[in-house]
């Protein structure tokens, strides 16, 4: 069994962390009995993960939403205006691919340089292998709103914090309504792109979340959040 209470949950710090460790571990690695060909297959195993949370798993999961929202607007909006199909995103600077386990790998590495003879505590913290304990605790997402322009007019976009969750569960409701369920989404931001109701001039939107994970919604509401849509 391996230790990893001093590997971040979410991806955000996880890039960080993994950033940090790449920077050191050259440096302090062969103290601890790490070989110059470790490091190397290691730095290639922690290029490979940022860029499969930074760069390769947000586009693909952007592709999907342009591909969700493009379909709806040629199956449903009255609009005539024809748009081109949105395109699939394109990698130019992928990094080397690696076996898979990269994770397994790191925490079985910094086993092995935690017991080696040559460990201290000092390394540790130069390293970042020795937990940090959090206190805080996220009973509920945390949304903040902002109207922007978006392909048919004004969206609501809701940016969110997933704190180790898998994604979000969010209902709404427009102008003191019943609430409503609107989307389940594991992506950030999320925009809510839906038009004014026919004869409305403006709406109140509302919004509240509770936290998504292995296909339950589950915890407390958010605190409600709103914005006014249009004139």
């Amino acid at each position: 069994m391996y230790n990893s209470s001093f590997f971040p949950i979410t991806e955000a710090d996880q890039v960080i962390w993994l950033s940090h460790y790449a920077l050191r571990l050259p440096v302090m690695g062969p103290i601890c009995g790490i070989s110059p060909e470790e490091i190397t297959s290691t730095l290639d195993d922690i290029a490979c993960h940022i860029w499969l949370m930074q760069t390769w798993h947000p586009a693909l999961q952007n592709d999907a939403k342009k591909a969700t929202n493009f379909k709806r607007h040629i199956i449903e909006d009255s609009s005539s205006e024809i748009e081109p199909y949105p395109l699939a995103s394109v990698f130019t600077d992928a990094p080397k691919i690696v076996a898979p386990g990269i994770k397994k790998r790191l925490l079985n590495q910094v086993a092995r340089i935690k017991t080696n003879l040559n460990y201290t505590e000092t390394i540790g913290h130069d390293l970042g292998i020795i937990a940090i304990t959090n206190s805080v605790e996220h009973i509920a997402p945390e949304p903040t709103l902002t109207v922007e322009q978006g392909i048919n007019g004004n969206r609501v976009r809701i940016d969110f914090n997933k704190y180790g969750h898998d994604g979000i569960f969010i209902e709404s409701r427009t102008n003191n309504g019943d609430w409503v369920f609107l989307a389940i989404d594991t992506v950030k931001p999320y925009y809510d792109e839906r038009p004014l109701a026919i004869g409305n001039s403006h709406e109140t939107r509302e919004y509240r979340m509770r936290w998504w994970d292995k296909s339950i919604a589950h915890g407390e509401w958010s605190a409600v959040v709103r914005v006014v849509l249009g004139a």
